[in-house]
């Protein structure tokens, strides 16, 4: 249940972040500030890598409606996006020995670089290889990575604020947990 309103809570979030700074938009998938790259973050550190993978791809899904592309392209872009900030989490994870946190502007940061440039890179490996109608000016890899970073940095700034100065984090993992918990007790 969680995944699904998260899900449709991402769909929300790029369609105004499409309409609010789109004055910043290099096609329709870069953006110099991408705001929902930091969403896809917040939900596997959240919700956890497969439930917030999962939420990430069900927003995908909903945003097939407004694309122009083919439903293959489209959904090889949602699982890319889906996919990529798991990956980046557990990456740092492995590079810093331990655990993220959330309190760490440091840690934050360097998942928000990391999770960019790989956003970034495997999109464009995709599109090279089963789209290359995408790959517009040879700049664009590099604004999708600032795109996503400034999004991601945006959103880390406040994930960290409410993390030192509320309980919200962790009524959301509670929840999440809770969800997993039942959810495995139903099979």
């Amino acid at each position: 249940m969680m995944a699904t309103a998260a899900g449709f809570l991402f769909c929300g979030f790029h369609l105004l972040n499409g309409w609010l700074l789109s004055s910043f938009e290099f096609s329709e998938h870069i953006s110099l500030i991408y705001l929902p790259g930091f969403l896809r973050l917040a939900y596997v550190l959240l919700l956890g890598l497969a439930w917030g993978s999962v939420a990430t791809a069900l927003g995908g899904v909903m945003l097939l409606w407004w694309s122009h592309e083919t439903w293959l392209i489209g959904l090889f872009n949602i699982g890319i996006s889906a996919s990529v900030a798991a990956l980046a989490v557990v990456l740092m994870q492995v590079m810093l020995q331990r655990r993220l946190s959330l309190r760490k502007l440091s840690d934050l940061i360097q998942l928000a670089g990391l999770y960019a440039l790989l956003n970034a890179l495997s999109h464009h490996l995709m599109w090279s290889i089963l789209d290359p109608m995408q790959l517009i000016a040879w700049p664009q890899l590099l604004y999708m990575v600032i795109g996503d970073l400034n999004g991601a940095l945006i959103g880390a700034l406040v994930l960290r604020g409410l993390a030192k100065h509320t309980a919200m984090v962790q009524s959301v993992r509670k929840l999440s947990e809770t969800g997993a918990q039942a959810h495995t007790n139903d099979d």
